[in-house]
Parts: C-alpha cells; sequence; structure tokens
C-alpha cells in the first residue's frame, strides 16, 4: 500500500482484512511511490507463487502513483520482476488516471478503486486480482442465472454496450468498470453523440437475443433514440452522470450516479438482468 495521508492506511487495511486478505506488516506500507518500488523489489524474494497486489494513491509526493505503476511495467519489461504486481489506483476521481489508448491497450493500472471506497469495492478487488492470477485461483461464475418467466441465461460476455459521451476519459471510465464486472470489452462500442447512435445500434442487431445496453451521458439524448420499435434486440436504457435525484425513471430503465464505484456498476447490471430475463 502506497498513500501519503496516514488516515487512508487505516482505512485500507482494516478493509482488507475484512474482505479476506493477508495484509503485509505494517512497516510494509509506502508513503509515496519509490518506497513502495523498494518494498516491491524485496518483495521478489518470496514464494513465486504468491501473487502480489499494490494499492497506489495517484497524489503522492516525490513519485506519485502514475509514475510508480509505469516504473512497475519498465521494471516487468526488463526482466527485473520474477513476482509481477496486480496494480490497482486508488483515486478521488476518475479523471486523475491515466487510461492511455481508448481501446485500453496502454492502461497503466489493472483496476480502478474510487475513493471512498466501502468492503463491497475491496471484495471486487480480491475477485479480480484472482481471476488475473490464474484460473482455479477463484470460484466465480461468468455469468448469472436469469429469473422471469423466461428462464434465460444472462451472459455477461455476450452483452453488446453503447456508451454515449462527449468525454473520452467518462467513456474510458464506464468501459473499464463494465470490463470490471465480467462484460467483455470487445462488445463494448463508444460514441461521441447521440447522431452515432443509429449506426450502433443497426450493428448491434447482429447478434440475435444478446443482451444489449444504451448507455447516455444526458438525459435529453433520450428523445434522440427513444424509437426502438423496430429493433429486435431492445437496448436496456441507462442515464449515466446523474445527480441532484436524476432524470425520470419513466424514460430510463436505470441510472448511474455521476460519483458510481463499483458497487453502483455491480447492481447496475443486476437490474439489467432482471430486465432482460422479463423481456420476451
Amino acid at each position: 500500500m502506497a498513500r501519503f495521508n496516514i488516515s487512508y492506511f487505516w482505512v485500507v487495511w482494516n478493509c482488507l482484512l475484512v474482505g479476506g486478505f493477508t495484509v503485509w506488516p505494517f512497516s510494509g506500507t509506502a508513503y509515496q511511490g519509490e518506497e513502495a518500488l523498494e518494498f516491491l523489489v524485496q518483495l521478489q524474494s518470496g514464494d513465486i507463487n504468491d501473487p502480489i497486489v499494490m494499492l497506489l494513491d495517484m497524489r503522492m509526493p516525490t513519485m506519485d502513483g502514475d509514475t510508480a505503476a509505469k516504473k512497475v511495467h519498465e521494471l516487468q519489461t526488463a526482466g527485473k520482476l520474477k513476482r509481477e504486481p496486480y496494480l490497482v489506483c486508488c483515486s478521488a476521481g476518475f479523471t486523475q488516471v491515466v487510461f492511455g489508448g481508448e481501446d485500453g491497450s496502454d492502461r497503466t493500472f489493472h483496476l480502478t478503486m474510487p475513493k471512498p471506497f466501502s468492503n463491497n469495492e475491496v471484495a471486487l478487488v480480491l475477485e479480480n486480482a484472482a481471476k488475473w492470477w490464474g484460473p482455479g485461483s477463484v470460484s466465480t461464475p461468468v455469468a448469472a442465472r436469469g429469473g422471469g418467466g423466461a428462464g434465460k441465461d444472462f451472459d455477461k460476455a455476450a452483452v453488446c454496450t453503447i456508451i454515449v459521451d462527449h468525454e473520452p476519459i467518462c467513456r474510458m471510465a464506464l468501459s473499464t468498470a463494465l470490463s470490471v464486472q465480467g462484460i467483455d470489452e470487445d462488445k463494448v462500442v463508444m460514441c461521441d453523440g447521440p447522431d452515432e447512435v443509429a449506426d450502433a445500434l443497426k450493428e448491434a442487431q447482429a447478434t440475435p437475443g444478446a443482451p444489449l445496453m444504451l448507455v447516455l451521458a444526458q438525459s435529453q439524448w433520450a428523445d434522440a433514440v427513444a424509437d426502438f420499435g423496430s429493433l429486435a434486440n431492445k437496448p436496456f436504457l441507462v442515464c449515466s452522470s446523474v445527480a441532484d435525484g436524476g432524470p425520470s425513471s419513466e424514460r430510463f430503465d436505470a441510472v448511474l450516479p455521476s460519483g458510481f464505484q463499483q458497487s453502483d456498476m455491480k447492481d447496475l447490471l443486476e437490474k439489467f438482468r432482471t430486465w432482460w430475463a422479463r423481456c420476451p
């Protein structure tokens, strides 16, 4: 754990213990990125079968979390790490995180855990770190059973998602959060505005019966894409960046708060699963 504010040490410490982590002794925490790298080098002498998770704050003196993470990648490329860490960014906002290319190919971190966070977010870190470490590390189904009379299986890996937002960083943040929950990044389409939605919806019809979700950054855009009558695959309509009570529930199937956390995204996908199971 690399954090400058001592109060955050104890928040993370307690959450990790509740989440099931074996936490390295307190002498293993760092106040800035250089110390975190030193601890990582020390850990290379340990059992290669034991995974390492590094939690890095974005704002630290001397060397911030983003720079430290890039240094880790440099060590990996140079072949100096036999125990490669799972890198988690602890950030007060997604806009502080450098995602690299829009396709995520240059992403510095494996996962972002926004502040403030709870034990639910730490549990998701555990789950995804285990998946990254290797198959069989944790028993986590990719698909959830659909309820309702339709009796359909809801496979997250089959979900097609269209994200509509003017801000590239917001589109990338949503895509990353969905990926953490099991959504296939290759099935996520990003649109700059509502004028691009018609073509994206048309392309999404190429997979008959696949779950389809449409995420709009602005509630007024619903008017531009409201006519779904001719679509075989009708979308689950979501408004993101919601504040001050959000838009009318009559226009959207679900809303996502502007400062969403992974627990919010998990709840959103559960609503999607329930909605889709009821669809004819």
